[in-house]
């Protein structure tokens, strides 16, 4: 054993002390490897990067492209939107989709909206309808868990969340019986 600062013996600690820290982290495939030196806009979406964040602000791109020479570029949002690589997917069973189809697609709406605000590259991709069953495809994980909590709250039912284990990947199944 070893012996502490008081003489009083400690035990070796074998492997991480945070079983976290032995889980490697998954990153996104989408963010830049190389660094985006100042402030930059995305030419699809008109979001703005500065900072190392990236945020929506009409004025703020509005001086940038009177600038000279602005950076333009592609948010990873938009990338992910444009190779169709969704990293959340929101599947919803009720049937009583059709007749609340208005109502639920505008709590999809609002909530992606009241999102964006906290992080603008969490957004919906799109929505499929395929009979009983609607599929939502977001960029973010997050986002997908949020939609079905907000889900839970406005018509109940209960959400079931299952992540995949190599890729970045949610899958958020929404149900409610009639």
């Amino acid at each position: 054993m070893k012996q502490g600062r008081l003489g009083v013996g400690r035990r070796k600690l074998r492997g991480p002390s945070n079983p976290r820290r032995s889980v490697p982290r998954q990153t996104d495939p989408y963010t830049s490897q190389r660094a985006i030196t100042g402030p930059a806009a995305c030419d699809v979406c008109h979001a703005i990067f500065e900072k190392k964040r990236w945020r929506f602000d009409q004025t703020a791109y509005e001086d940038l492209m009177a600038a000279k020479r602005p950076k333009l570029t592609t948010c990873p949002a938009c990338n992910k939107i444009r190779d169709r690589y969704p990293e959340g997917v929101l599947a919803l069973r009720w049937p009583g989709l059709s007749e609340h189809r208005r109502d639920v697609l505008g709590l999809l709406r609002k909530e992606e909206t009241r999102a964006k605000k906290v992080n603008p590259l969490g957004r919906i991709m799109k929505i499929e309808e395929t009979g009983k069953e609607w599929l939502v495809f977001t960029t973010s994980t997050k986002l997908a868990q949020r939609l079905g909590r907000e889900l839970e709250r406005a018509y109940h039912g209960a959400s079931h969340y299952h992540w995949a284990h190599h890729d970045k990947l949610v899958r958020v199944v929404w149900e409610r019986e009639v």
